[in-house]
């Protein structure tokens, strides 16, 4: 299993700094998590109205990853999802369909 994280890089001083905005638990090793998939589950990330703008997605390992966004992750920052939860929330149905009662 695998975990994969949208972080926000601020690149405006050195050294950057990686910030933690979605960490996504338990992807199994032949699944990768996608922007669309993101997208679709509900979440939106970017800057000045620019989807994306300055957040990277990609599969997080202790001993690649930069150490600031270990440390953050490790810490307990950003929101926490599983690869199921994620899924699950991309194939929900739009609206809540209202109870016939």
């Amino acid at each position: 299993m695998a975990t994969w994280c949208v972080y926000h890089v601020i690149h405006v001083r050195t050294p950057h700094q990686h910030i933690p905005k979605l960490v996504v638990t338990d992807v199994p090793d032949e699944e990768e998590v996608t922007h669309d998939l993101v997208d679709r589950a509900g979440f939106s990330f970017g800057e000045f109205e620019i989807p994306w703008a300055n957040h990277a997605l990609e599969e997080v390992t202790a001993g690649d990853a930069p150490a600031d966004l270990v440390s953050r992750i490790r810490q307990g920052e950003g929101d926490r999802v599983t690869y199921e939860e994620l899924k699950a929330r991309a194939e929900a149905p739009l609206v809540e369909e209202a109870c016939n009662a």
